[in-house]
């Protein structure tokens, strides 16, 4: 059982697009570092702001340069992705406290409002680590605010009104710790349903890809200009030239071009079928990709001896139904007239007249008989039991016999071999003898005389198929051939031409083929007279 699944790049890829929004993340929180650390050294430096580094402008300065610093080693430690995202957020959140902590003791505690830029680090980095984690860290800065603030009221730095500002600060920071928390649990859920959804799409193309190259219909795409964009196993098997994506489709099939053309011009779909190069029929459905003219073509390419094959078990259940029939209501009082017929032609009263009227009566009784019987040797037939067979060496050997069972002479059959290597096919050896006799036979009754026709009376031809290990055994015989009205009802049960025929012969045949999975074609030969093919297909067996 084939199994659907991703393969190792696939999950590799989907890994790193589910990293990528923490280092991102993290990017940019560093950039927000580096413009607050340059900020940080500007003010220091011009002393534009009357509140910021007040108290200790040395501490304010090198608080900033350090900060900077410490940006531009995180921008490294980003570009390496080393260590892992969740311990470098700890870091960053650390860090960001401590030096906001020191900026704030710098300018003044709390009253500076410096204790803003920590809303943000919080809110981005507890995006990344668990909430509990977070919401220590708020806890943590908002107990060093509030020791900030003591020192600086006990030192006489700062009013006792300060505390006011820390404790504002502080539900800030626990704010921003669960606003922060709340979003990283949604973003990692919308993160785990995109990785999900990324895999079972990745799962679902490749299923699509398995049904499509592996459905027993075949599929082709084409764009406007002709060429294949895509052609299954299925498709490709149907034509010989096996032309792939990115040819042309007329390299694929000329047959299949013209019916695209025509429907392109008809504009409507109107199914045909058509045989390819190796006889198989097939019938194209047609459909446009986008409602644009310019829109690529999708093709669909449904194997016609399928239908053929349903219609004929339906063909054949009726039969057995009819075979059921005629054994009770046509033999018995076929038996009775055979019988009675023969009893009124032993009476010595019969005139000569009256006595070639029981003649015919014999002939035609012996005719439905022998009818009856060979239908009931249809119904009765058993099993398939195909085996690996020598052609060849076989044919020679059936030759040889058909031409003694008729006193033939040596040159009224001819057998021609177009493969120089040794051909094997898997066959039931009882059911190809009923095939090539019946073929023969027929041949042999339509076939004009050897010495008339100045060439072999029936004539065997073994050679290969274009498809890749085919092989076709040919019977062809120089009689007239079969009208092309009539041409496409031989193979119908009970259609003859002669009065003395049953018209089961080439049903048998064919229905003989079909059981080994071959197919019996009739084609006209050029120089006049019949040529039934049957294709052999690859060494699995038959062609199907």
């Amino acid at each position: 059982m084939n199994q659907i699944s991703l393969t190792g790049a696939d999950t590799v890829a989907t890994t790193n697009a589910a990293h990528a929004l923490p280092w991102r993340l993290l990017r940019l929180l560093n950039v927000y570092h580096l413009l607050v650390a340059v900020l940080i050294i500007a003010v220091s430096a011009t002393g534009s702001a009357a509140l910021l580094g007040t108290l200790n402008p040395g501490l304010f300065l090198w608080t900033g340069i350090a900060y900077l610093v410490y940006a531009l080693l995180t921008a490294l430690s980003l570009y390496k992705r080393w260590p892992g995202y969740a311990l470098q957020a700890q870091i960053q959140l650390m860090v960001d406290t401590i030096a906001v902590v020191l900026l704030m003791h710098a300018s003044g505690g709390p009253v500076s409002g410096l204790g803003v830029l920590l809303f943000v680090s919080i809110v981005a980095n507890t995006v990344l680590m668990p909430w509990r984690i977070g919401m220590g860290y708020a806890a943590v800065a908002t107990v060093l605010i509030l020791a900030d603030n003591t020192y600086l009221v006990l030192h006489g730095a700062v009013p006792e009104a300060g505390y006011m500002q820390a404790a504002l600060t502080g539900v800030v920071l626990f704010v921003a710790a669960i606003s922060g928390a709340y979003l990283g649990r949604r973003l990692r859920e919308s993160e785990e349903l995109a990785v999900q959804r990324g895999v079972d799409l990745q799962n679902l193309a490749q299923l699509n890809d398995y049904i499509i190259h592996h459905m027993r219909t075949g599929v082709v795409v084409v764009d406007q200009t002709g060429r294949v964009r895509l052609a299954n196993e299925a498709a490709l098997t149907n034509f010989p030239r096996r032309a792939g994506q990115g040819h042309l489709l007329s390299d694929l099939s000329p047959q299949l071009q013209q019916e695209l053309a025509s429907w392109r011009a008809e504009g409507q779909e109107r199914p045909k079928s058509f045989t390819t190069e190796d006889g198989k029929p097939v019938i194209p459905y047609f459909t446009r990709l986008a409602p644009a003219g310019d829109a690529g073509t999708l093709i669909f390419l449904e194997d016609a001896s399928e239908i053929t094959e349903r219609v004929r078990q339906m063909k054949l259940a009726a039969l057995g139904r009819l075979t059921g029939s005629i054994a009770h209501e046509i033999r018995n009082p076929l038996a009775a007239i055979s019988h009675a017929n023969q009893l009124l032609a032993e009476s010595a009263k019969l005139q000569s007249d009256d006595r070639r009227l029981t003649e015919i009566i014999a002939e035609h009784a012996k005719r439905m008989e022998n009818m009856v019987e060979t239908i009931l040797q249809l119904s009765r037939r058993e099993a398939t039991r195909t085996q690996e067979l020598e052609l060849e060496h076989w044919l020679r050997d059936f030759v040889a016999e058909f031409r003694e069972r008729h006193g033939l002479e040596g040159q009224a059959l001819a057998v021609r071999i177009d493969s120089g290597d040794e051909v094997r096919v898997r066959v039931d050896p009882g059911h190809l003898y009923q095939i090539a006799w019946n073929l023969s036979e027929n041949a042999l009754r339509y076939g004009r005389p050897a010495k008339s026709f100045g060439g072999p009376l029936i004539e065997y031809r073994i050679s290969p198929l274009s498809t890749p290990g085919g092989t076709e055994f040919a019977i062809m015989d120089n009689g007239s051939g079969v009208p092309k009205d009539i041409a496409e009802h031989i193979f119908e049960p009970f259609y003859t031409s002669s009065p003395r025929g049953t018209g089961l012969g080439l049903f048998i045949a064919r229905e003989l083929c079909e059981c080994n999975h071959a197919r019996l074609v009739y084609e006209q030969r050029a120089e006049g007279g019949s040529c039934f093919r049957i294709l052999f297909g690859p060494q699995q067996g038959w062609l199907a």
